[in-house]
């Protein structure tokens, strides 16, 4: 896929990340939100470049602290 091919399915992927967890029951939110964090790691890691993905870097990184914070209050 295309550098901008990667982005444009970046940017998708968050929308409809955010479409998921606006419409998932209370009772299934954090669970829902981890998985999703879970996925936009594992999907769009060879983006986490902050040279040239500024942009993704942070939101990537964003999501990494969101869920190990999720992750330690679940554990705690």
């Amino acid at each position: 896929m295309s550098d901008a091919g990667d982005q444009v399915h970046f940017w998708n992927f968050l929308l409809q990340a955010a479409e998921t967890l606006e419409a998932s029951p209370d009772s299934e939110a954090r669970e829902t939100l981890l998985e999703q964090l879970v996925t936009l790691n594992e999907a769009f890691s060879g983006l986490a470049d902050p040279v040239d993905h500024y942009e993704s870097f942070v939101v990537l990184k964003l999501g990494a602290a969101i869920e190990a914070c999720l992750r330690r209050s679940q554990a705690a």
